[in-house]
């Protein structure tokens, strides 16, 4: 018996365990599972893809107003003082009334008690602003389902530039981990050198100083990794708990890919930016809200009918008499006509086309200025690689003269002043080269996002 309760706990424990790990977030991320993980877990995608779902409704919502409308009503009213209509000298009842001319006689027609249930129904044959407020719903809906894209788009972009981050910042802390040791192993021969005889003081004071100084740089570097780390977190909206493994490392022929950009240079292509698509479907919106708008000077024609009781008593209890139930039901045609609204329909049209200048006047604006971003990120582009090109071939300068003078140092040629500038020359080269890597990354990920090849 007891054997048989410890094989249920453990069938309990590992069931429990296989579930966690169905609900745990995964943990090792390419870029492109990354970019696709956040754009499953990003807010800004939920909330837009809520937004979407709400105009949607709101489209649902403009076209219920075509169809039927129907409404129950059921009135109960006791008077005390039934009311009263007025006659002249029995006029409408008697032929031959004996009463002077202009006698008033008062006489009531209603019971105390009248219950009236009944039903209304109308349904709209012909209404201008309803086909434009249709046309208007469907036109926000693409706006809506377009700023989904433009989040999707605008969470690559950023998942990118973080992912990349955290590649350069934890590349760049593998360099000074290396520089560190190095120059660890060199404080500690200048050491021996000192109290050999074969080096001064002063040379394993500049040594421990350039050692210190690496060592806090060190530290900013770990906690630049941990930013950056943040950063992506963020974007992802993945938890801090989780380890996050990046896959991806950064490939030696990378920066030739983004060299080919400047060699393959695209113009610009309105189409293919979203804000543009955006924008027309905005254009569109405004147009249907300016038809709505004229509308109200166009009659309504709608078809109405009702259907009801009007039972009347002088007690309560006698409502619910068969013999005072008597059904009426009408059927019918309305059409209202728009007279004079206080200009109110004029202010409307007016408001209307406003916006729909403001929103052509953006859509000029915004070809300027897609126009702009591109030749911008075309040039930050070309910039970048300048600089990396510059940078790359700094960072090889530094490392042969290191290499050359901490061999002239062990031949006792050069001073260990010469190998701790030199050193201290590298670690600046290799800043700079990081930081030229990150800077050309970036500038390829905003030069695709200007010329509108990012699509999600």
């Amino acid at each position: 018996m007891k054997r048989l309760s410890i094989i249920f706990c453990l069938i309990i424990f590992c069931s429990g365990a296989k579930g966690q790990d169905q609900n745990a977030e995964p943990t090792n991320f390419s870029l492109n599972q990354a970019i696709d993980y956040g754009l499953i877990e990003n807010f800004s995608i939920k909330n837009s893809s809520l937004q979407s779902e709400l105009t949607t409704a709101q489209k649902g919502e403009a076209r219920s107003n075509l169809l039927p409308q129907i409404s129950a009503n059921a009135d109960l009213v006791h008077s005390f003082d039934v009311q009263k209509n007025i006659t002249e000298s029995g006029i409408g009842f008697q032929q031959n009334s004996t009463l002077p001319k202009g006698t008033p006689i008062a006489f009531q027609l209603g019971l105390r008690n009248v219950f009236t249930p009944n039903v209304f129904g109308s349904q709209v044959l012909y209404d201008q602003s309803f086909f434009a407020a249709q046309g208007a719903a469907k036109a926000n809906e693409e706006i809506s389902q377009k700023n989904i894209v433009r989040s999707k788009i605008d969470v690559t972009v950023n998942i990118t530039k973080a992912y990349y981050g955290v590649l350069v910042n934890e590349k760049q802390l593998q360099s000074i981990e290396a520089n560190l040791t190095s120059l660890d192993s060199t404080y500690r021969e200048t050491v021996a050198r000192y109290e050999s005889g074969l080096a001064r003081n002063i040379d394993v004071s500049r040594t421990l100083v350039s050692l210190n100084n690496v060592r806090e740089q060190q530290q900013e570097i770990i906690r630049m990794v941990a930013m950056s780390r943040s950063v992506l977190r963020y974007q992802m909206n993945i938890s801090e708990k989780n380890p996050l493994i990046l896959t991806d490392s950064l490939y030696p022929t990378m920066m030739d890919d983004i060299q080919k950009l400047l060699v393959d240079k695209k113009e610009a292509s309105y189409s293919n930016r979203i804000e543009y698509s955006i924008i027309q479907s905005q254009q569109k919106y405004n147009t249907y809200l300016l038809k709505s708008a004229k509308a109200g000077h166009y009659p309504r024609l709608m078809a109405i009918g009702s259907f009801g009781y009007n039972p009347s008593a002088s007690n309560f209890s006698n409502l619910t008499q068969s013999d005072r139930w008597y059904s009426y039901s009408t059927l019918g045609l309305r059409i209202q006509v728009p007279i004079f609204s206080g200009f109110a329909t004029n202010y409307k049209v007016q408001q209307k086309q406003i916006q729909l200048k403001i929103t052509e006047n953006n859509q000029k604006s915004l070809v300027n200025e897609i126009n702009l971003e591109v030749e911008q990120a075309l040039i930050n582009l070309h910039n970048s690689i300048q600089s990396f090109n510059i940078q790359r071939e700094n960072l090889t300068l530094a490392k042969q003269n290191l290499a050359v003078l901490r061999a002239e140092y062990q031949a006792g040629i050069a001073l260990n002043v010469e190998v701790t500038t030199a050193e201290s020359d590298l670690i600046e080269a290799q800043t700079n080269y990081y930081r030229a890597v990150y800077t050309a990354l970036i500038s390829k990920a905003d030069y695709e996002k200007a010329i509108g090849s990012i699509n999600k």
